[in-house]
């Protein structure tokens, strides 16, 4: 599986990754049935490169975790990064100039990966509708 990111609807390579939570509850599955998937096969594709997690994700993460022990496990195998006034800004300019508004938690991850310059990673196709947003859809 070969991952691209996409930015104004160019390949771009993806240099820090924002993993959401559609990518850490496929993840954690794959490790429970201890059977590679897609979002193993993303984090192989990208040796090196350095992962990251939103505080937003981790609280949705641990919202709705069987197991929220073993799941912080998974997350802080990556670096974490928060929310600040600025990334809120962003995020309401965003929501603001969008057509059809994404999600709090979605709008907010957005913005953090826009404001940092990261690519953002998940199964969620609301994203293609982010102007400048770098991102992987790691299910496809």
């Amino acid at each position: 599986m070969r991952s691209t990111a996409w930015l104004r609807g160019r390949r771009v390579a993806a240099v820090v990754l924002l993993l959401d939570t559609s990518f850490f509850s496929v993840l954690i599955a794959e490790r429970l049935r201890r059977q590679a998937g897609p979002a193993t096969a993303l984090l192989r594709s990208h040796p090196g490169r350095k992962t990251v997690v939103s505080i937003i994700t981790v609280a949705e993460y641990l919202e709705y975790a069987r197991a929220p022990e073993s799941a912080l496990s998974v997350l802080r195998m990556h670096s974490l990064v928060g929310i600040s006034l600025e990334i809120a800004k962003r995020c309401a300019v965003l929501q603001r100039r969008l057509t059809q508004r994404l999600g709090e938690n979605d709008a907010w991850l957005a913005a953090t990966a826009l404001h940092h310059g990261f690519t953002l990673v998940s199964a969620d196709q609301d994203f293609a509708r982010v102007p400048r947003l770098a991102w992987i859809n790691f299910s496809s």
